[in-house]
């Protein structure tokens, strides 16, 4: 099996410093803004042996319509990013990374972007980092061993981020991401969606968003540590407060996490009732009928009574959490891991008639 940083267990005292260092960012960018804290994420090194990446280029397909939403200050953000990229107006364009571990590459199409056979099932995984920063490099580990366990290729929307980009520039790039996919011959019934923390919203808003433009949808949804309420409502944010890696701004605030992912407020909108538009909190979207879902959570994370709200809302949704676990140790130790893999092989792999 392949080995990576996230295998490593996580002793009680790097918990702890991770949980310090997490507050003091936060502090950091209470006062000074986001700009100042992202730091640069680290690009681990991944062995030939173990894997393949590729970057690749991709563009909004000439058949993909325009977005027609219920709300017009939404409306008109979406048909500006619509606009822009169609013109190639768009400030930097889209690419995606395709991974391969080394057990599924057998052809050398393992790194194309088009299916390799007409049933070819994949994952669209989308990053977290918080709508500020792109987890794309330092979850490289992550998304090669969803590879492997599952056996397929994984595909990663190097979305842009607030604030530079804000909203909805995320949710463009990954449904024009899934889109592009469809267009190069992949079922949209054989793809997977996956999102972790930040990009559990955006993979959850892009689900939204095929349901309205009534374009077909994935299979099916994995999330992983779910930020999908940005009105910071939920008691788990105080609850958990010492207990995880992510400190509390109230959305009130400019720079916390909710207001920079939205950006500058149009003239005369109430951003604290926009936050509940289903685009920006899933929480608040559709109740019936979807793609199965299943939710994963650790119990100490700031975000987890946003997990368990969603799997109340959600009748058909799976909620799997995890005792002990916050934000930054769900995703650590060989363990944990192995069980969560073990969960998403057999959600994803399971006919969906069952």
């Amino acid at each position: 099996m392949m080995q990576g940083v996230g295998d490593m267990e996580v002793t009680e005292e790097e918990n702890t410093l991770a949980i310090q260092m997490g507050h003091i960012v936060t502090a950091k960018a209470l006062k000074s803004g986001v700009d100042a804290v992202v730091p640069t994420m680290p690009d681990p090194e991944i062995p030939v042996s173990v894997g393949q990446f590729r970057i690749v280029p991709y563009a909004m397909p000439a058949a993909q319509q325009p977005y027609v939403v219920d709300d017009p200050v939404i409306q008109a953000r979406l048909t500006r990013v619509y606009e822009q990229e169609q013109t190639g107006e768009l400030e930097e364009p889209n690419s995606m990374v395709v991974a391969c571990a080394s057990s599924v590459c057998t052809s050398e199409q393992a790194l194309d972007e088009k299916p390799r056979s007409s049933s070819e099932r994949i994952v669209l995984y989308v990053c977290g980092g918080g709508f500020v920063s792109s987890d794309t490099a330092l979850l490289k580990w992550h998304y090669m061993r969803v590879s492997q366990e599952l056996d397929q290729r994984v595909f990663v929307p190097r979305y842009h981020v607030a604030p530079a980009h804000v909203f909805p520039r995320a949710i463009h790039d990954v449904y024009t991401a899934f889109m592009y996919l469809v267009q190069q011959g992949f079922q949209a019934q054989d793809i997977t969606i996956l999102g972790i923390s930040a990009g559990a919203n955006i993979a959850l808003a892009v689900v939204e968003l095929l349901r309205i433009q009534k374009e077909p949808e994935p299979s099916r949804i994995v999330v992983v540590a779910p930020c999908v309420d940005l009105t910071l409502s939920m008691d788990s944010w105080t609850r958990n407060h010492d207990k995880c890696v992510l400190g509390y701004i109230p959305e009130e605030n400019p720079h916390s996490m909710p207001r920079v992912y939205y950006g500058d407020v149009e003239p005369g909108v109430d951003v604290f009732a926009m936050l509940r538009h289903p685009l920006l909190s899933p929480l608040f979207g559709r109740a019936h009928a979807g793609p199965p879902l299943q939710i994963h959570s650790g119990t100490c994370d700031a975000l987890a009574d946003d997990a368990v709200a969603l799997a109340q809302r959600i009748p058909h949704a799976e909620l799997i959490t995890y005792p002990g676990r916050n934000h930054y140790t769900i995703l650590r130790g060989k363990q944990q891991l192995d069980a969560m893999y073990a969960h998403m092989r057999r959600f994803i792999q399971t006919p969906c008639s069952e």
